[in-house]
């Protein structure tokens, strides 16, 4: 069962006793694994944020085009279960199109092509990468267009999410595929902090509690009329 807007409530209360980020969340600098350097992508730049549900977001340039826009985000996933995958991933790539679309909105771009998502998956050895991948094309404000894509994975409780864009002006038409097939099989995610786990637990009472009382209404409403 997935509670996003619950889920994300909840820690901003927990966490609204300060503004920093709370010791028990993820230390992403200490204990997620991510590459320095592919063949052909470098690690340029990396920032934590505060609100541990939003979890780290990191850039990556490509070497020959350095115009690419390579972004890379882990964060925890906002579900107290996420046995199917394929549901919490679908949800999240929707999620993800709604932003794009509210970037739009802010006036960040100026508009897009209608999207189309597929399944992605690619195989390393004898591991196999499963998630989803939307591709879209943007336009922004000086009318330049930009081919956009969009990729969603699932590694023990975290998002893996791959945001790529690329100058239609300054290089060929293609996708991130590439950039994903390299950078994701030496991501190393932490496991799931006490932070999200207590987070969890509390949202797992909250929803017992609420359906304990919803069947004692309902068996309360259903007791026979004896006046």
């Amino acid at each position: 069962m997935k509670s996003k807007a619950l889920i994300i409530l909840s820690s901003i209360l927990i966490a609204s006793c300060g503004s920093m980020r709370p010791q028990n969340a993820s230390n992403y600098q200490q204990d997620l694994i991510t590459p320095e350097e592919t063949d052909n992508f470098v690690l340029t730049e990396s920032s934590t944020f505060d609100e541990p549900m939003l979890g780290i977001a990191l850039k990556y340039d490509n070497k020959q085009y350095p115009t690419d826009i390579i972004n890379v985000y882990v964060y925890p996933i906002d579900s107290i279960t996420w046995e199917n995958t394929d549901e919490i991933i679908s949800s999240e790539m929707g999620d993800i199109i709604d932003e794009v679309d509210f970037a739009i909105e802010q006036g960040h771009y100026k508009s897009r092509s209608p999207e189309t998502i597929e399944n992605f998956s690619f195989k390393i050895g004898e591991k196999l990468y499963s998630g989803k991948k939307s591709s879209f094309t943007l336009t922004n404000r000086n009318d330049a267009e930009y081919f956009s894509n969009s990729y969603v994975f699932v590694d023990k409780d975290k998002y893996i999410k791959f945001r790529t864009s690329f100058d239609s002006r300054a290089t060929v038409e293609w996708n991130g595929d590439s950039a994903v097939k390299e950078i994701l099989p030496e991501i190393v995610v932490p496991d799931e902090s006490a932070y999200m786990k207590n987070l969890r637990a509390e949202h797992q009472k909250e929803i017992t509690k609420n359906l304990i009382k919803s069947l004692f209404q309902a068996s309360q409403e259903s007791q026979p009329n004896t006046e």
